[in-house]
């Protein structure tokens, strides 16, 4: 490796070429030099004088036939960069590690060396890739080149040298002008600059004449030019014009006429130096002692390359030789003239042995081949071939495998089962399958006929091949197939190497896994994992770890998921890994799905990090989908749309069709969320429809269930139903859990929505106990935000009272009505259950019907006495004091940029230390029963900053309590290990006061409650938390911002219910402003419009919105959505609201209305 990436020494006698020398260092700043001109043109001693002269870092390559690899391209480029920077490139290096021969390997390293080379500091550093002929036939190699080119960063620039054009496409850079390029139209030697060389630097002057003659036969050709000049050597007296007709009387071409002349004159040993190691492209003095038997060869060495028959590299110790390609062409065809075609490989041989016996086997091999020997290249290349296959170079492998004797490849089973191994590596799985069986029967066939070569172990072969045979039929589905061949490998497999029965259980695990089996693979990988225990293998042991983590997850146990990938993190040394992004986005979305949204959107981000960062775009891709779930599941929809949008435009050119259903059915999750079913429908119908052509596939019940839950929010209980049922019976063959657990729960809403209690119940204890056992409780809180109805349900009938009670909190105060109901006659513990949810989302009616209720239920007295206390704490928040803290009244507002006004006034951001202590108070003025300091550390010091945060955390609360003005009562309490706000000391607070208004709106009927609904609208003139970004704050904007949007909707339609269309359309307006993609907002924005005569800016709301979901979504409005303002443009109403005000009493209930008209859903439990 030393060898190739030093540079060339000047030659003793050479000519500065100033005007190429200028030409370099005028365009040096280009990001692409290219010298391309034919051998002996001088392309190297130009860029080794070139260098000289450059004040930067240089990382020089010589390049040389063994480097028509990737991964061997990529080590040296990392080798020569660490010369530089030797703590350079660590996600490269693992990048290499990790590389396997697959379509995109060359992109993601190119790209990640990009990204590496793009955090040099320091001055530009120039790569000079010399010889670059000798890898361009290699495509993977111009792929990364192509690659690395386009993505170059400003810190480097590259100076490329070939005898011919490399194939690259360089397009865009020329149109650019980002390439420079020199042919050998611009190298060859002018008039002038042979007269300066023969007079300044041969010490021969030449005439006019001499000169004109000279560069007739030349033309100029630097190599021509100096072989001539060794001719003059030998005689003093000797004329140009004697050496150039002797020339032109022979038959020979110039090169090959002045290298016999030259060769000629060499005395025997420097002769004898130059044949015996023509057929290495670099060696050193220690290969030329071994070859050419000369015991001191440095001087003779020396001598020839002040000559410039040889090229030298390095000084001292490491000088390496390399012999001028003219000059070894012509010793080869000397050599095969005097001795014969067999002398060349006869030398070929030697020089192997040599290599060989050095410890260099892969150059070794390469000569053992040109020899012929192919006895001895395939011993060699057994030993090679599992570590080029373990480290990405199957092609290599292909290639050297390409070069061994047919005869020898028939009859050696060992070099058939490498071959079959190799294709498989390569993706060819047509051709592996047959190899592998072809193995398989040979070993199976009289013992001597297989086994080749003696000590042979014909069962190990046997396993191998079975090994890599199970991996191409998993993959096409062969599942039961591959069961019996792997229990018959481990039959085989008793006393053989611990890694072989590792695998074949592997393999087996993974048939169980493909056949849905996941608790048969889960335990065949538990014994991997203790065959394994103590091995330090990574290449074994993180498979097993990552399987491990999928099967875990195929049975939906994601706590157990979470912990193997975390265990697989470890492993890989967290995110510096190319793995890490795959191991993250699993995480994440397994996290997202327990509700650990925080962490979840963590994982994400760093996967997303970490593929960016070794240019993996599929995984990419895979990233940006999992970060779309987790924001869809946080609340952040228009993120969540962004996320989506950018994984199909990265899958647009990947086009992987399985991500596109995905990404599809991602939409309809988002679409979902927004309350909008009709469109959710739409795509996920759309993913199913791209699913169905692979029935088998794992994710297609998943989608299938999802649209069935779109149906139900939709109000199509029976067609959710049938979708249902049949997936219910699925589910109950399967081994999934978490699929299990969501369609009966489903199945057991539709069943409750037509009345059937009886069968519903059964169906909603076999949900509510998963949950219970699994740690489901996110999806329960999901759905009692969506609709209550079942969970009311089951608390009423005392089905997992503890489960049902914790996720119906989730709805707020939307259920207080029918919690109260329930208290009459419920028993004791269900009582108790509905009471605790009381306390946390009930008002002043559960304030008053529980007062009540204490006297007629003592059982239930100490429940109500706690829910009273945290209802009467809820309420007096922000409630007007005679006495204000410090005499100045204190209010916080948190819609808009969060501020604390002080006497009206803003606190000024100087005023606190860190803004962490802030928003530390912002966070408990949402949270009335307060926070643990655990979760606070969480959030305030995530991830490594969580042991400064134990030791900051209670300088900061006292710094906060130092800020506020003091008063009668302290600002914050704590209990235990909980802080929160103290509802006695005198602050205000906008949101509590938005809160305040939606407790009385529901409360109260109109007008008292259209009053209401304003003046929540009006404090929320402004986005939540603006300028806010953390998790915890994503969420409550999510949260918050829906709220408003329905709270705006309703109070549209009460406006426009009594043809009040002015106020009505300026709650529209703002409604659409939160979600421009609800179309039924959008139909109310252009029916006020057209009320109010404003029929232009009615059609260009809806040329707007087309406009919208064509770029956007790639969708056409809905056909209600069509139809609707086709009634409108002829005259006709969409909604059913009046011409002028109507009388009192004629108004709708508004949350039937708002149903009705913006399919926001308001629902009451057993609405449908």
């Amino acid at each position: 490796m030393r060898a190739k990436l030093l540079r060339p020494n000047p030659p003793a006698q050479v000519l500065e070429r100033s005007r190429l020398l200028h030409a370099l260092g005028e365009h040096g700043e280009r990001p692409l030099t290219m010298v391309v001109a034919d051998a002996g043109y001088g392309k190297t001693t130009l860029l080794a004088q070139f260098v000289l002269g450059v004040h930067r870092p240089v990382v020089w390559y010589s390049l040389m036939p063994s480097d028509a690899d990737l991964v061997m391209f990529g080590r040296y480029l990392l080798e020569g960069f660490r010369r530089e920077t030797p703590r350079f490139g660590r996600a490269f290096d693992r990048a290499l590690e990790d590389v396997k021969p697959r379509a995109r390997s060359a992109e993601m390293l190119a790209g990640t060396l990009a990204n590496e080379l793009a955090s040099l500091r320091g001055p530009r550093v120039l790569l000079v890739l010399d010889d670059y002929q000798e890898v361009a036939g290699q495509p993977a190699v111009n792929a990364f080149m192509e690659v690395l080119l386009r993505l170059l960063p400003d810190t480097v620039r590259v100076l490329l040298a070939s005898r011919t054009l490399p194939p690259l496409g360089l397009e865009r850079m020329r149109a650019r002008g980002d390439v420079f390029e020199l042919h050998s139209g611009h190298l060859r030697l002018t008039r002038e600059e042979l007269a300066r060389l023969f007079d300044e630097v041969y010490r021969r002057p030449l005439g006019e004449d001499e000169l004109q003659s000279l560069e007739e036969a030349t033309l100029g050709w630097p190599t021509a030019v100096h072989l001539v000049h060794e001719s003059l050597r030998r005689s003093e007296s000797g004329a140009l014009e004697e050496v150039l007709q002797s020339f032109r009387t022979s038959n020979l071409e110039l090169h090959d006429y002045l290298s016999a002349e030259v060769y000629a004159r060499l005395d025997e040993p420097s002769r004898r130096l130059i044949e015996r190691t023509s057929a290495l492209s670099r060696f050193d003095a220690g290969l030329a002692t071994r070859l050419a038997g000369q015991s001191h060869p440095h001087a003779a060495l020396e001598a020839l390359a002040r000559r410039g028959l040889l090229r030298t590299f390095g000084a001292g110790e490491h000088v390496t030789y390399e012999c001028h390609e003219l000059v070894r062409r012509f010793v080869r065809q000397e050599l095969e003239t005097r001795l014969g075609a067999d002398a060349w490989r006869a030398l070929e041989a030697e020089t192997a042995d040599a290599l060989a016996g050095r410890g260099e086997a892969e150059r070794a091999l390469r000569h053992y081949l040109s020899a012929g020997h192919g006895e001895e290249a395939a011993r060699i290349l057994r030993d090679l071939a599992p570590s080029l296959l373990r480290h990405g170079r199957a092609a290599a492998l292909q290639r050297f495998l390409g070069e061994l004797p047919e005869a020898l490849m028939r009859e050696d089973v060992t070099l058939a089962v490498m071959q079959a191994d190799t294709q498989q590596a390569l993706g060819a799985w047509d051709e592996a399958e047959k190899l592998f069986e072809h193995v398989l029967e040979r070993c199976r066939a009289v013992p001597g006929v297989a086994a080749r070569r003696p000590g042979v172990n014909l069962r190990e072969i046997e396993c191998r091949a079975l090994l890599g045979l199970g991996k191409v039929l998993n993959l096409r589905g062969r599942h039961e197939q591959v069961l019996g061949m792997a229990e018959r490998g481990l039959a085989l497999a008793h006393d053989l190497d611990l890694e072989i029965r590792a695998r074949l259980m592997e393999m087996k695990a993974g048939a169980h896994y493909y056949l849905g089996q996941y608790h048969a693979a889960v335990q065949v990988l538990g014994q991997v994992r203790s065959l394994l225990a103590g091995v330090s293998q990574p290449d074994l042991v993180l498979p097993t770890i990552h399987n491990l983590a999928l099967a875990y997850a195929a049975q939906g146990h994601n706590r157990e998921a979470i912990a193997e990938f975390r265990v697989a993190l470890a492993q890989v040394r967290g995110a510096d890994s190319p793995r890490a992004a795959l191991y993250l986005s699993n995480m994440a979305f397994l996290l997202a799905e327990l509700g650990d949204l925080a962490e979840a959107r963590t994982a994400a981000e760093e996967g997303l990090v970490a593929a960016q960062r070794f240019s993996n775009r599929p995984q990419e891709c895979i990233n940006q989908q999992t970060l779309a779930q987790v924001l869809v599941q946080s609340g952040d929809l228009d993120g969540a749309l962004a996320a989506v949008k950018r994984a199909e435009e990265l899958n647009g050119e990947l086009r992987m069709e399985v991500i596109a259903a995905d990404l599809l059915a991602l939409r309809g999750r988002i679409f979902r969320a927004r309350g909008e079913y009709r469109r959710a429908v739409e795509f996920l119908t759309q993913a199913i429809e791209r699913m169905r052509e692979r029935p088998d596939a794992p994710r297609l019940p998943e989608f299938q269930a999802t649209l069935a839950w779109c149906e139900l929010r939709a109000g199509r209980v029976r067609v959710a139903h049938e979708a249902l049922i049949p997936l219910a019976a699925r589910a109950d063959a399967g081994e999934d859990d978490y699929q299990r657990m969501r369609v009966h729960y489903w199945l057991a809403e539709a069943l409750l929505a037509q009345g059937e209690t009886g069968e519903a119940e059964g169906h909603l204890e076999l949900a509510l106990r998963l949950v219970r056992e699994r740690g489901y409780l996110h999806f329960l809180r999901v759905q009692a935000r969506e609709e209550p109805a079942p969970l009311l349900h089951a608390l009423a009938g005392g089905i997992d009272v503890n489960v049902t009670a914790t996720a119906l909190v989730e709805a707020g105060g939307a259920i207080e009505a029918e919690l109260i109901a329930m208290l009459e006659r419920a028993p004791t513990a269900v009582g108790e259950a509905a009471i605790a949810v009381l306390g946390e989302v009930g008002g002043r009616r559960a304030k008053a019907d529980l007062a009540r209720l204490a006297h007629t239920r003592r059982a239930l007295q100490p429940a109500i006495r706690t829910a009273l206390r945290h209802i009467l704490a809820r309420l007096d928040r922000g409630a007007e004091r005679p006495g204000e803290a410090g005499g100045q009244a204190l209010r916080l507002t948190l819609f808009g940029p969060p501020a604390l006004l002080v006497g009206g006034a803003p606190l000024a951001a100087s005023a606190w230390r860190t803004q962490r202590a802030f928003q530390m108070l912002v966070y408990l003025s949402f949270h009335s029963r307060g926070a643990s300091r655990e979760e606070l550390i969480d959030h305030f010091w995530p991830g490594r900053q969580a042991a400064a945060g134990r030791r900051n955390f209670h300088p900061t609360l006292s710094y906060i309590r130092s800020v506020l003005p003091a008063g009668s009562e302290p600002p914050i309490l704590r209990e235990v290990e909980f802080y929160r706000l103290n509802p006695a000391y005198p602050l205000s607070c906008d949101v509590w006061d938005f809160e305040r208004a939606l407790e009385e709106a529901r409360a109260t009927k109109s007008p008292e409650r259209r009053a209401a609904l304003e003046r929540a609208a009006s404090l929320a003139g402004a986005p939540l938390l603006e300028g806010l970004y953390g998790e915890w704050a994503v969420a409550l904007q999510g949260r918050y911002r829906d709220r408003l949007e329905k709270l705006l909707l309703e109070l549209g339609g009460m406006c426009a219910r009594q043809a009040e269309f002015e106020p009505a359309l300026d709650c529209f307006r703002r409604a659409a402003e939160l979600d421009e993609y609800r179309e039924a907002t959008r139909l109310a924005v252009i029916e006020c419009l057209t009320r109010l005569g404003q029929r232009r800016a009615a059609l260009a709301e809806y040329d707007k919105l087309k406009g919208l979901l064509r770029t956007q979504l790639g969708v056409e409005p809905l056909p209600e959505t069509e139809e609707g303002v086709r009634r409108l443009l002829a005259g006709k109403g969409a909604h059913g609201w009046p011409e002028t005000k109507p009388a009192p009493n004629a108004q709708l209930d508004a949350a039937q209305e708002i149903a009705a008209t913006t399919q926001v859903a308001l629902k009451r439990p057993g609405s449908r």
